[in-house]
């Protein structure tokens, strides 16, 4: 961290924003990637989402009583403080000096001796109040600690821990431009040491982030960020590059680029998104990769976007709640409620149903969320399975139900489906079963 590059008062706007609603990935894409301090400020903002819970049960254990809802700002501003103080960092005493002094971005002159009174007493007494608040589940929605406890009766407090840890950063090496080995080995150079691995060859972990442009070749597009589980779902599809591929929901474009580099020569990619396709175009520039067939469109909106031709392979990335990506987007945390998992449900069965449609007899449509709950998962594959005559469920090694944590990757799922007829070595009986049970799989 490199606080003298910290703006105190965009921290404070942005936290105050992302607690209304903001997406965390919208309101850095607001700023310049080489902007001083962005590094600074998504490494606090993120951890004051993660910690959100515990941060306001010790603002209420600190405060005598509750603040107005006119000073939200200097509710955000404590978060930001009492998050850097826990940190540790830097020293205390500049921690305090430099948030005390942050009361005048906020043209409240009058809190500075409240919040030095705050700070100061949290470090008082830093361990008797972290002891109040040490459970994990005080940063999770109470509805997700209780679905989770349903799901995974033993593993929940896994799952819990593992959203709260900052995620490592996954890179994927554009085979096109080096070799994997050979750009491990600039990253050493760099003093940046990855460790590879044996079921993802392009894949390279480095144990902390690093800013894009420290990276070696990255303007050069030799490397892309993609977390590890993300980067399983082009080996599961395995294009050919004489196969007609879809990417339904294709921005921000990882995926994408990730099935180009198999040499997919005929790829359509979909996004509702205009500005979101415009950073998948600007990505395949930076990578050097050919620009496949680019519509801005509801995927399950066939009329509006199929040319008529069936397509051998299709990546399905659908909608969802999300609950596997926590640790590396913690927004999902304040923005994500309950009755949304019936929302992605209902939008997941659409695209299924639409995209079943263009996929030829004998093709495979690879199924996936971030989600680890199973409505969106093993329980939707298997209601599809009951209600298509035409879909049996592809056995994989590498498909069914990841947790957070899991080889230090984001939780997902993955169902791979082929349309008759393909010989497939499974009764319909077992597919169903298969699929009610896919969100333990591999647990």
């Amino acid at each position: 961290m490199k606080p003298a590059r910290l703006d105190r008062g965009l921290a404070i706007a942005g936290l105050q924003r992302l607690w209304a609603g903001t997406r965390l990935d919208d309101l850095l894409m607001e700023m310049a990637p080489e902007q001083a301090g962005r590094g600074t400020l998504q490494w606090l903002w993120s951890a004051c989402l993660r910690q959100h819970g515990s941060l306001r049960r010790l603002t209420e254990l600190l405060l005598r009583k509750a603040l107005r809802p006119e000073d939200e700002d200097l509710s955000a501003l404590l978060h930001l403080a009492l998050e850097e103080l826990r940190a540790g960092q830097r020293p205390d005493f500049a921690v305090v000096n430099d948030w005390v002094g942050a009361c005048a971005l906020l043209h409240k002159e009058w809190a500075r001796g409240l919040v030095n009174a705050l700070l100061r007493r949290y470090l008082r007494e830093r361990e008797p109040l972290e002891e109040q608040i040490r459970d994990a589940h005080w940063n999770h929605p109470q509805w997700l600690v209780r679905r989770l406890q349903q799901v995974y009766p033993t593993q929940w407090p896994d799952i819990l821990a593992a959203n709260l840890r900052e995620a490592p950063l996954w890179l994927r090496v554009n085979p096109q431009a080096i070799t994997p080995a050979a750009y491990a080995e600039r990253l050493a150079e760099a003093s940046l040491p990855a460790q590879s691995h044996a079921e993802l060859p392009e894949a390279l972990r480095l144990d902390a982030a690093v800013p894009v442009r420290a990276l070696p070749g990255w303007e050069r597009g030799w490397v892309s960020i993609q977390d590890g589980a993300a980067q399983r779902a082009a080996h599961i599809l395995a294009p050919r590059p004489d196969e007609r591929v879809l990417d339904a929901c294709a921005a921000p474009g990882g995926k994408t680029t990730h099935l180009l580099s198999f040499g997919v020569r005929q790829l359509t990619a979909l996004d509702r998104s205009q500005a979101r396709l415009e950073r998948l175009r600007r990505e395949l520039q930076r990578l050097q990769l050919p620009l496949p067939s680019l519509h801005v469109a509801d995927a399950a909106d066939v009329d509006a976007w199929w040319d008529g031709m069936v397509f051998d392979a299709i990546l399905l990335d659908a909608p969802c709640t999300a609950s596997g990506v926590i640790r590396r987007h913690p927004d999902i945390l304040l923005r994500r409620r309950e009755d949304d998992v019936e929302r992605v449900r209902h939008e997941q069965r659409r695209l299924l149903a639409a995209l079943w449609r263009v996929l030829k007899p004998g093709g495979r449509l690879l199924y996936c969320t971030c989600s680890v709950l199973p409505e969106e998962n093993g329980e939707q594959i298997a209601s599809f399975l009951e209600e298509h005559d035409d879909a049996r469920a592809l056995p994989h090694p590498q498909c069914g139900q990841r947790l957070p944590g899991e080889e230090g990757m984001d939780g997902f799922f993955y169902a791979l489906l082929g349309k008759i007829p393909m010989a497939v070595p499974v009764s319909r009986e077992t597919d169903g079963a298969h699929c009610r049970a896919a969100a333990q799989d591999r647990v």
